[in-house]
C-alpha cells in the first residue's frame, strides 16, 4: 500500500528531465505525461484491489460490526425517542401523583365505610338490647 502515500514527480513520467519549470508543457508532453498518470492510476488501483481481495475477511467483519453498530443504534435512537415522548407526553410525575392520590382517596373512603359500618353494628347492638329488654320487662307494643 505504499503506492498510495507516496508523491508523484510529474518530472519522472515525461521524457526529459531537463525542464524549465517556468515553460509550458508540448502537446505531446501532456499527452505522454497523460498516459504515464494513467498507467500510474492503473497501478495503484490493482494494488488497492490486490489488498481488499487478501483482506476479504477483514472487510467482511468489518462491515458486518459497522452494519450491527448501525443497528442498534437505530434501535437505541428509536428507544429513547419513545421513552422521550412517553415522558413528555404524559409526565410520569404528574402520573404518580394522580395514582398516589387515588390511592389517599380510596384509603379515606375505606376508612370511613368502616367506620359507619361500626356504627351500624353498634346501632344494631343497642337495638338488640333493647328489644332484648323490652322483651323481659313486658312492655311490648301488642296492638
Amino acid at each position: 500500500m505504499d503506492v498510495l502515500f507516496n508523491s508523484i514527480d510529474v518530472r519522472d513520467l515525461l521524457s526529459s528531465h531537463d525542464l524549465d519549470e517556468s515553460s509550458p508543457l508540448s502537446a505531446p508532453d501532456l499527452r505522454l505525461l497523460v498516459d504515464r498518470l494513467q498507467v500510474h492510476s492503473l497501478h495503484i488501483k490493482s494494488k488497492v484491489l490486490h489488498y481488499v481481495l487478501s483482506h476479504h475477511h477483514d472487510f467482511a467483519s468489518l462491515f458486518a460490526q459497522c452494519s450491527d453498530a448501525v443497528s442498534t443504534s437505530q434501535n437505541l435512537s428509536y428507544r429513547v425517542s419513545n421513552l422521550l415522548t412517553l415522558l413528555s407526553d404524559h409526565p410520569i410525575d404528574a402520573e404518580i401523583r394522580d395514582v398516589v392520590d387515588e390511592i389517599g382517596r380510596t384509603s379515606r373512603e375505606a376508612r370511613e365505610k368502616r367506620e359507619l359500618l361500626d356504627l351500624v353494628r353498634a346501632i344494631v347492638e343497642l337495638s338488640e338490647e333493647l328489644r332484648a329488654r323490652e322483651g323481659g320487662c313486658g312492655i311490648g307494643g301488642g296492638g
